[in-house]
């Protein structure tokens, strides 16, 4: 498995991008590194963590995660 950064690290100099400035899409995007002016490739990786599922309230339209556990109206 590749080694992943939780930074933007220019692999020339290790300039550190800040998160404002970081590609943060999933399409593999050439970077021209803005301290050593060399190009390198960069990409964000995500993981499936899962689905949140909510439902709501047909009373008073409040949304709850907790599929077992009614709203306060319905109490």
């Amino acid at each position: 498995m590749e080694d992943l950064s939780l930074d933007q690290v220019c692999p020339y100099c290790d300039y550190l991008v800040e998160d404002s400035q970081s590609n943060w899409s999933e399409d593999e995007e050439d970077v021209t590194c803005s301290y050593c002016d060399k190009k390198y490739t960069v990409r964000a990786v995500y993981r499936f963590e899962g689905f949140q599922i909510e439902k709501q309230c047909e009373q008073c339209g409040e949304w709850t995660d907790d599929g077992y556990k009614l709203c306060d109206c319905e109490n």
